[in-house]
């Protein structure tokens, strides 16, 4: 069977192929009464536009990737937004793709983007080992990776992990906190040894040792793990005066084993979380926690990947300065001034 052409499309909606190629690309211009006559010819034809044909004609799609490890996290769902909504102002769609922390299904989504035949592509690697079979299979295709999996050669945008976690093992020991736990993140991952490097050297200027607990690697479900161990931690004995979390969502996990086994927060332990996504901020929770700009990370990115796009090869590094946000999950020592 024949396979549908766009002019097959435009004979059947009445409108010149151009029309038809307009309004499948949504374009304002376009009246809805036209764009439902196209869609409707598409249908009956089993039309399918090829995009990979449009390329070759060195026409850009318009179309940005973006490529996440697990949208289910607030972090990525709320940068995500922010990259869509700034992609919008300059007139481009995103493609949004979840990794599933798997190196393969990275491989398969990014394969998937270039068949689409993207402009430009924002990734947030899983590891550094599955970064470094991207550059093969993408060749010079525009690509900005976000946060701290990627080479050094690559461009980038990403908060200063090790600051951030600094800056809130400082304000835990300002509060009189001696006995501080690290608790989460994976053993394999960057950002939980820059996060650590953070903490350690405050506490080390604080003449505090501190200790941490940290999944090992090839545990699929950290955030059930986090809620098993601290219920662990909570079950009896000395608590901790205060806990560090790896992230907000690992903190969100401990308040509720907390919960589960009477342990209350701040009286008995203080919490400081990392990421500040928006749960952190519910008046139940109200989570003392550190921002990594997620929205202004967002919106740097697609200014960098455009410009990529617009014909710029210099490599760009944009590090944010993360900001300790301060709310009520942690209390100052008795007798601490």
């Amino acid at each position: 069977m024949k396979r549908a052409t766009i002019k097959d499309v435009a004979a059947l909606a009445g409108v010149s192929a151009a029309t038809v190629s307009r309004a499948l690309d949504d374009r304002p211009e376009i009246t809805q009464e036209t764009k439902r006559k196209v869609r409707e010819a598409c249908r009956v034809l089993d039309y399918v536009p090829n995009i990979a044909a449009r390329s070759l004609t060195g026409q850009k799609t318009h179309i940005l990737g973006m490529l996440v490890p697990d949208i289910s996290n607030p972090y990525f769902a709320d940068m995500a937004t922010a990259i869509e909504r700034r992609a919008a102002q300059e007139g481009y769609r995103v493609l949004l793709s979840n990794s599933m922390r798997d190196p393969e299904q990275e491989l398969k989504s990014i394969d998937s983007f270039l068949a689409r035949q993207i402009d430009g592509i924002l990734i947030s690697a899983i590891s550094p080992q599955s970064q470094a079979r991207h550059r093969a299979l993408m060749g010079n295709l525009p690509c900005v990776y976000l946060g701290i999996n990627h080479s050094e050669e690559c461009s980038y945008v990403m908060a200063d992990n090790a600051a951030g976690s600094y800056e809130a093992a400082r304000y835990l020991l300002g509060l009189g906190h001696r006995d501080i736990l690290f608790f989460g993140g994976r053993d394999t991952s960057r950002t939980r040894e820059l996060r650590l490097k953070g903490f350690r050297q405050a506490l080390a200027e604080g003449g505090v040792e501190g200790r941490d607990l940290t999944a090992a690697g090839d545990i699929r479900q950290l955030r059930q793990w986090s809620y098993e161990q601290a219920l662990e931690l909570f079950r009896g004995g000395p608590l901790p005066s205060a806990i560090f979390a790896f992230s907000d969502i690992t903190a969100l996990k401990i308040m509720e084993a907390a919960e589960e086994r009477g342990v209350r927060i701040p009286e008995d332990v203080s919490l400081v979380g990392y990421d500040n996504i928006s749960f952190a901020a519910l008046p139940r929770i109200h989570l003392t926690t550190v921002s990594q700009h997620k929205f202004r990370l967002g919106e740097i990115a697609v200014e960098r990947l455009l410009e990529q796009i617009q014909g710029r090869r210099e490599r760009t590094v944009d590090l944010l300065r993360p900001e300790l946000v301060v709310r009520s999950t942690c209390r100052r020592v008795s007798g601490t001034p």
